[in-house]
């Protein structure tokens, strides 16, 4: 009986033993199982968070690039980031719906996201509609960053509080291996009554246990190869990024600082890290500096702010960063993150486009106004011509005739030298060779500039051809030398150099519809008095001189940055106080042969009684180019559009040439009422003229080819010139 009484013992404790070791069993590969599974569960959180915002990030980056240069290229991100979203938000809030804190923030994370996408959406279908302008004017609104602010932050929030429960997972699965350890101890305490079967059950458990840090270590790594990841992003992004420390509660210490930052400020971030930005940085700057993030450091949200500074290796930047306040586990903000971004060719670009803008508006004013206002001086100059005759003998009269067409020269000069500014003046360009041109001028410079200036034109040898209207080379040289006179009143030397020249990649770069090649160059100095910086800067506006009142326009160097604007050529300007001025015009360089200048005749010509078929909408216009035609010796016939002209021709084509106003109302435009007029007539010649053409006849500029032009208002002999040439005839 004591052998089985100790054997039913023994059994009865192997059966307890038994027991106890199959329901530790149980239990304890159930919590592993379940440690895993929450450990794998919170990882999977964590990433699908961190995707979601990357989604957004690319939605941002494609959105801007396509904003800023209109090429739908750039949407490309933002609608597979649009097309990714719902699956990334629904998975994520799928995630963390056990967590009813983390379901809030989800909420609230995506309700952020949701809105800054329906602005971004906004915005993307203002720039499809054509309102680019104004979805721009929405990026510089600064919503933008601080919605990315927020978003980061509950993004940030989510990712925290998901760290949280994995490191409370985590300590949760140690503490249950721990408990695991110590049952097997006693396990074995037990097994020593219940021998076999007790050491067989510690040596399964201790297996266990093994597997089980196996498991935790595999999600050690997991958790490791995240900060890796967020290692990674600090590391390789293009942003500036920098985390500073708040020491002694009012020093900034610099934390971390990420490669692009270091690269910027040409400097080692080992010996930036950890020093005070008060030594870092000069003051007054410092201070200025500091002061800001004691405001950031004062705020409970993220800081957008805008700085140029002046000091950088590259010279002057413009950086945007957005700082945020971070708050330790005490509730004090203990440190400040900050992301910048170097906007400086943003800021250009916008430069650049107000500055087009403003040449665009400048133009339509100038076009809007030209037509009618020519025309209306066409009617002055050519009643005052037609009048002349009358006047003969009265010497008061004639006087005050000269007086009216002076201004009527003086009105049309504006014109035209706004649209040169505007870059809306029609051009004849050819293939010249600058150093003949400059061999007819210098009898011209001499007799303009007088004798107190001395002129020195220096022309290299091999000069390249180039591509431009001579008439308007003349004229801005002429401006140049003018001005050159005028800033030296005491007398000088004025030097004129024309050399070829090569700009390359670094010099156009930053400079608007400058193409890099070869250019000739047309060097214009002077030493007079020179400019200060100030006015330098503002010479080639529109109406700006320092000249006194009544001694300048203002639009003398705005026609000649109009002109080599057009020419696709480019100018500059050179002038320091005491030490004169130079302004260089580059203008493209022609692989072509050189074009004959045609001759101008020197002497207006008179007619034999050839007919002219005068097509004007206006009446008094009509009126005074048939008096100045009839008046020259031809014979007119008029039509007041091109419909009539063309009836008329078809009862009667006894034309010799036709002389046409190109802007007319009526359905038939310009050139088809020219090819219309070649058709019938394929030798007849056409001399169209207006105050403004408005792209009728000239495109890019020039002058269709084969075009002929006398631009309003014209003078009596300018007339008598150019219907003499038409005619093929000489001038007598």
């Amino acid at each position: 009986m004591g052998f089985k009484r100790v054997l039913a013992v023994s059994l009865f404790f192997a059966a307890v033993l038994a027991s106890l070791a199959a329901l530790f069993i149980y239990n304890h590969a159930r919590s592993l199982a379940e440690a895993r599974f929450w450990v794998s569960h919170t990882h999977g959180a964590i990433e699908r968070n961190l995707g979601l915002f990357r989604l957004v990030e690319d939605a941002e980056t494609g959105e801007r690039g396509y904003l800023l240069t209109e090429e739908g290229a750039y949407l490309e991100p933002y609608r597979q980031a649009l097309a990714a979203m719902p699956a990334a938000q629904a998975a994520l809030a799928d995630d963390i719906k056990d967590n009813p804190g983390q379901v809030e923030h989800v909420a609230q994370l995506n309700a952020a996201i949701n809105a800054r996408m329906a602005f971004l959406e906004a915005r993307v279908n203002q720039a499809r509609a054509g309102d680019f302008s104004k979805a721009r004017a929405l990026i510089r609104d600064g919503r933008g960053p601080v919605a990315m602010g927020e978003i980061r932050r509950l993004s940030n929030l989510v990712t925290s509080t998901e760290r949280q429960l994995l490191e409370q997972r985590t300590a949760a699965a140690a503490r249950a291996e721990r408990l695991s350890l110590i049952l097997g101890v006693g396990v074995a305490a037990i097994a020593l009554f219940g021998l076999v079967g007790a050491v067989i059950v510690m040596g399964r458990t201790t297996q266990r246990l093994e597997k089980a840090l196996r498991d935790t270590q595999v999600a050690q790594d997991a958790l490791d190869a995240t900060d890796a990841l967020v290692r990674a992003f600090f590391a390789n992004t293009p942003d500036y990024l920098m985390v500073l420390e708040i020491k002694d509660d009012d020093r900034f210490v610099v934390g971390e600082i990420n490669p692009a930052l270091a690269k910027a400020l040409r400097a080692d971030a080992d010996r930036i890290r950890g020093r005070d930005i008060a030594e870092l940085i000069p003051q007054p700057a410092a201070e200025n500096l500091i002061a800001h993030y004691r405001r950031v450091r004062a705020s409970d949200r993220p800081v957008l702010s805008r700085n140029v500074l002046q000091n950088l290796p590259d010279g002057p930047r413009t950086w945007e960063s957005i700082l945020a306040p971070v708050r330790g586990p005490s509730g004090d903000t203990d440190r400040i993150i900050g992301s910048i971004r170097d906007i400086t060719d943003r800021v250009k670009a916008e430069e650049r486009l107000r500055g087009a803008q403003r040449m665009e508006a400048v133009g339509q004013l100038t076009g809007g106004v030209a037509h009618d206002f020519n025309n209306l001086l066409q009617v002055i100059r050519g009643n005052l011509e037609l009048l002349e005759p009358a006047l003969a003998g009265q010497e008061s009269a004639q006087r005050r005739l000269r007086n009216a067409l002076y201004g009527t020269d003086r009105a049309a000069q504006l014109t035209r030298q706004l649209l040169a500014f505007a870059r809306r003046q029609p051009l004849e360009p050819q293939v010249i060779n600058l150093s003949r041109l400059f061999g007819d001028m210098s009898d011209l410079l001499r007799r303009t500039l007088g004798e107190g200036i001395e002129i020195e034109t220096v022309v290299a040898g091999g000069l390249w051809n180039t591509v431009a209207d001579p008439a308007q080379v003349e004229s801005a040289v002429l401006n140049l030398a003018i001005n050159a006179r005028d800033a030296m009143p005491e007398g000088g030397r004025l030097t004129i150099e024309i050399t070829n020249a090569t700009l390359d990649d670094a010099y156009t770069r930053d400079i608007e519809d400058l193409q890099a090649g070869q250019y000739v160059l047309i060097a214009v100095s002077d030493t007079g008095e020179g400019m200060p910086p100030e006015i330098r800067d503002k010479v080639f506006e529109p109406f700006f001189t320092t000249k006194v009142d009544g001694k300048g326009t203002g639009l003398g160097l705005s026609m000649v940055y109009g002109f080599v604007r057009q020419s696709n050529g480019h100018v500059q300007i050179y002038s320091e106080l005491g030490q004169g001025t130079t302004v260089k015009i580059y203008l493209p360089r022609a692989h072509q042969a050189e074009a004959a200048l045609a001759a101008s005749p020197r002497a207006p010509g008179h007619g034999g009684g050839q007919v002219i078929m005068v097509v004007e909408d206006d009446d008094n216009v009509r009126a005074a180019a048939v008096g100045l035609l009839e008046d020259l010796g031809y014979r007119c016939r008029e039509a007041a559009n091109a419909e009539a002209a063309l009836a008329s021709l078809r009862a009667d084509p006894g034309v010799d040439l036709v002389f046409s106003d190109v802007v007319m109302p009526g359905s038939l435009k310009t050139r088809d009422f020219a090819s219309h007029v070649e058709a019938m007539a394929p030798t007849l010649p056409i001399l169209f003229t207006s105050g403004y053409t408005d792209n009728a006849i000239v495109h890019h500029g020039r002058l269709d080819p084969g075009v002929a032009l006398l631009s309003k208002p014209y003078t009596r002999d300018d007339l008598a010139r150019k219907v003499a040439q038409m005619l093929g005839r000489k001038p007598a």
